[in-house]
């Protein structure tokens, strides 16, 4: 029995401490634990009435996060949503947003706290970053102390992570990051590659775009520890061989997320990107590396590359580059790895390439995390040296160069005028005087054991770290920002009462619904009904030239198109059912909207003139030019409605300006609807145009309005207020201008913006001719799909045509959707640049559609290929391994000495011989990290 329970000791030990489990668990609870007590006291719920949605995490991440949620409970297809911009490839958009493997957690809280579901999600995500981060410690300088923790903790809650924490998506690879490169140094130190394998196919699985930066620096950090572990020319062909080998396969394992996003890539305005010129630099070296400095706010949005990773490796960095004890070739390969990011980051031409040939809307240096992961592990090999041979005397006034050199940048940046010694300066020379203070005690203090003296040592310098890591992460915290938890998402409880009652009323297997105006960018997903609506950078660049062509806000560069209350042709056109007003009865749809529902301030419409999801129009479309650069989204609309149903009468007719006035402005009309201002008084910041327009028996008015230097319109309608604020600063936009009879008038002002003093602008006002949609909505509405069965990647329906057309489908073209008419294939193609239409003969038809992505079953078979390759590669390791242990053993084994070092392994410090804490590690270091 007591036998038995020493076994059982020794085995916990072991698993403990010598598999580095104990570190592990303690390098993600301490990032962890710091960054939730920065959301406590920031008031981030549960802790609060605050939340850490801001940006893009507001706009976009979580309204994504939020349907792979209601997937995963549902059971819905990952490949397909119609959740997001009129339907979308979504296993390429969730590639870069939500391929998390964390994100099942999700589906354990309620819909009312799956905010916060995110939340702990990233928690866990920036603890997994310090775990990781101790493997690649422990394993590479063959430490099991505490140490690791340390400078875990510091690469978990650096600068980048708590200035961009609100990408979530990024974290779950940045956290795999130090892994992947335990995995090289593992090829390169004893061939070993199952861990840089599994761990790169997880780390472009979770996210592609993130795992591209650590395939550029992965070739880097294996020249690194080639160079390090050097070995002879065929040792190094060999691990070369190694390398390729298993990076071809794990890009194959991921093949069946990588290949779809590739595809969908190609669709999207990033495709079109132009390789820089000339070699431009963005920033003064002298600032990049004065942001070293711990205790300053970290760019969020723009700025100077995040680098800062705590003082301590400012400190320690002199130890490393000057200290005996570290080989030439290490503080080569360290600067010159440090070199290549800040350069990198600073230099247009490169910062394109590591961006993915493109250069970024905000966040311009998105890999600036790898400069601190090198910059924590050259202080941490510093850290090792003095671990091991103790502080010397001469290491002391080396702790005061880099230091010294990033203070004197700082007084540099700021010019000897304005210097201040700031907040941020003041602890930052506190903590650092901390530091080798500490360095200085334990030098001084006479230590009998080794052991006793580093453990003090880093019991010190632990508590010292966590002082800083929690200023700097309340600070972080604080920089980028919170939102109100309860009044988001806004209305939400009336939106679902009408999303409720919309479904119940007819409940039809497929429609659309939308909001007068956006509260997010994808309100679909947020709010969860299928819409037109998106932002994200998966956006097929073809829909939204053809959203924006129709006259609702769209932006390629942008990569965003999403709807407004607009013309009953748009509505009907792009099968939109429902709309809700979550700020009460409209004044300007009456005819074409009905309300059929209310919860308190929020409305329910119904359009009068609603179109399914597919329907028969004239084959004459397929001769539209799309490109011919219409006058207004008006024009572009009548010539689509006179090509689909052949009626000759225009839906909407231009209309002249009836009186005009100008407060503030000189303005001069260069052509219909095209005007160019200048102010009366320079700065001028209520200066403005007003239109009046008169109304036409029958017709309901729309404008049209794009800046040049103007920032906003605003309607009446007979004096009474019809819409006001109506955005024109960023994109042009249609807007319903009320229904306005004969003897009535309608009033347009334009408001210039404030802070320019000339410019142009464009404004418009149609009549809808009311008799002539109605005829070609007839037309169309005879002829419409019957959907008998829908899901998110196949549709069934039955479509009877009077004539030989063409079936139009209101859903986005794209390669991966397959027609079948009566059971055989069909040709599809796209309709005005950007919708989906198949030709069919006249009679009634059974049509069905099938969705699978561009490149998912190559990519599959990509997946099923890395797969076998990878189980043959690990059953040929294994035999090799049996018939290795069966081989005799050599005397030296045989006499139970201690089993050579490998030659590798024999480079790492030929200046000592391995200390006893190593030698044990010998065992390990034969097994996979």
């Amino acid at each position: 029995m007591k036998k038995t329970n020493e076994l059982k000791k020794n085995r916990l030990y072991d698993i403990l401490y010598e598999k580095g489990v104990l570190y592990f668990v303690i390098s993600f609870l301490i990032p962890a634990a710091i960054m939730t007590f920065a959301f406590r006291k920031a008031g981030i719920h549960p802790f609060g009435d605050e939340q850490m949605l801001v940006v893009d995490l507001w706009h976009q991440y979580y309204p994504f996060f939020r349907v792979v949620r209601e997937k995963l409970l549902t059971g819905g297809s990952f490949l397909y949503s119609w959740q997001n911009g009129m339907g979308t490839n979504f296993l390429s958009l969730i590639s870069y947003y939500a391929a998390s493997p964390l994100n099942i957690f999700s589906v354990f809280f309620d819909e009312e706290h799956v905010r916060d579901a995110l939340t702990f999600i990233l928690i866990a995500k920036i603890g997994f970053c310090g775990a990781f981060f101790s493997c690649f410690l422990r394993y590479t300088f063959r430490r099991k102390d505490f140490s690791i923790c340390i400078f875990s903790s510091m690469f978990a809650l650096c600068s980048y992570m708590l200035g961009y924490y609100w990408n979530v998506m990024w974290f779950d690879t940045i956290a795999l990051f130090p892994l992947v490169m335990t995995g090289v140094v593992a090829v390169c130190r004893e061939k070993k590659w199952m861990t840089f394998t599994i761990a790169l196919a997880v780390s472009l699985v979770s996210n592609y775009y993130i795992g591209y930066f650590t395939c550029i620096f992965t070739v880097f950090m294996f020249a690194a520890a080639v160079i390090i572990y050097a070995g002879s020319i065929k040792d190094f062909f060999a691990k070369l061989w190694i390398m390729a080998r298993s990076a071809v396969i794990g890009i194959a394992l991921g093949g069946f997320m990588l290949l779809p996003a590739y595809f969908g890539l190609q669709l999207t305005h990033s495709a079109n990107n132009v390789f820089p010129a000339d070699i431009t630099f963005y920033e003064k070296w002298t600032d990049i590396f004065a942001n070293l400095i711990s205790y300053s706010e970290p760019a969020t949005k723009e700025g100077l590359p995040n680098f800062a990773c705590g003082m301590l490796a400012v400190v320690l960095m002199g130890v490393f580059l000057f200290s005996a004890g570290i080989k030439l070739r290490e503080k080569i390969s360290a600067v010159l790895m440090l070199a290549l990011i800040a350069v990198s980051c600073n230099m247009n031409v490169l910062n394109y390439i590591w961006h993915g040939f493109h250069f970024t809307n905000m966040i311009p240096y998105r890999f600036a995390f790898i400069f601190s992961f090198v910059l924590i592990a050259a202080a941490y090999r510093a850290y090792d040296v003095i671990m091991e041979k103790g502080i010397k005397l001469y290491q002391l006034p080396l702790m005061l160069i880099f230091p010294i050199v990033v203070f004197y940048l700082n007084y540099v940046t700021c010019g000897e005028e304005k210097f201040t010694l700031t907040k941020e300066l003041k602890s930052s020379l506190i903590i650092t005087a901390a530091f080798i203070l500490i360095f200085v005690a334990v030098k001084i203090f006479p230590f009998k054991k080794d052991k006793v003296r580093n453990t003090v040592l880093s019991l010190f310098i632990m508590t010292a770290v966590i002082s800083e890591l929690w200023s700097n992460a309340a600070l972080g915290v604080r920089t980028v920002g919170t939102s109100d938890y309860k009044s988001y998402p806004s209305n939400n409880d009336n939106v679902q009462e009408l999303l409720e009652k919309a479904e119940k009323m007819d409940n039809p297997l497929f429609y659309r619904t939308e909001m007068t105006k956006t509260y997010t960018l994808n309100d679909s997903s947020l709010y969860g009904y299928y819409g037109i609506s998106q932002f994200s950078s998966a956006a097929n660049e073809s829909v939204t030239r053809f959203i924006q062509r129709l006259g609702l806000y769209a932006s390629g560069a942008g990569n965003r198109y999403y709807y407004r209350l607009s013309t009953p042709v748009v509505n009907s056109m792009l099968g939109l059912r429902y709309i809700i007003s979550k700020d009460g009865t409209l004044r300007s749809e009456e005819a074409a909207l009905s309300v059929v529902g209310s919860s308190q301030n929020c409305c329910l419409y119904k359009n009068n003139y609603p179109l399914s999801l597919g329907y028969m129009v004239n084959e004459d479309i397929l001769d539209m030019n799309v490109e011919s650069g219409y006058r207004s989204p008006f024009d572009f609309q009548n010539e689509a409605v006179k090509l689909c149903t052949g009626i000759d009468q225009p839906c909407f007719s231009p209309q002249p300006v009836a009186l005009v006035s100008y407060d503030g402005l000189n303005v001069s009309k260069t052509s219909f609807g095209n005007y160019n201002f200048t102010k009366e008084t320079s700065g001028d910041t209520n200066a403005y145009a007003t239109y009046t327009f008169d109304g036409v028996e029958g017709g309901y008015l729309y404008g049209y309005a794009s800046n040049g230097g103007c920032e906003s319109v605003s309607v009446k309608n007979n004096g009474e207020a019809v819409d006001s604020n109506i955005g024109i600063s960023d994109y042009p936009i249609v807007f319903p201008m009320g229904n306005v009879q004969a003897g009535e008038t309608a009033k347009v002002t334009v408001k210039a913006k404030t802070d320019v003093d000339s410019g142009e602008y464009k404004l418009m006002a149609f009549a809808l001719d009311q008799s002539v949609f109605e005829a070609a909505y007839e037309k169309l509405a005879d002829e419409q799909l019957n959907i008998t069965s829908f899901s998110d990647t196949k549709i069934t329906g039955t479509v009877n045509a009077l004539e030989d057309g063409v079936l139009m489908l209101t859903m986005p073209y794209e390669k991966g959707w397959s027609i079948y008419i009566d059971g055989e294939k069909a040709e599809t193609f796209d309709i005005m640049g950007a919708m989906l239409g198949v030709r069919v003969t006249a009679g009634e038809h059974t049509i069905k559609a099938s969705y699978i992505p561009e490149g998912f079953s190559a990519g599959c078979c990509g997946t099923a290929a890395g797969a076998a390759a990878f189980a043959v590669l690990v059953y040929l390791d294994k035999r090799k391994k049996e018939k290795t242990a069966s081989e005799p053993q050599t005397a030296a084994e045989s006499s139970g000495g201690d089993k050579p070092e490998s030659s590798a392994d024999a480079e790492t410090e030929p200046e000592k011989p391995e200390p006893a804490d190593k030698q044990a590690d010998s065992e390990e270091t034969n097994e996979e990290s």
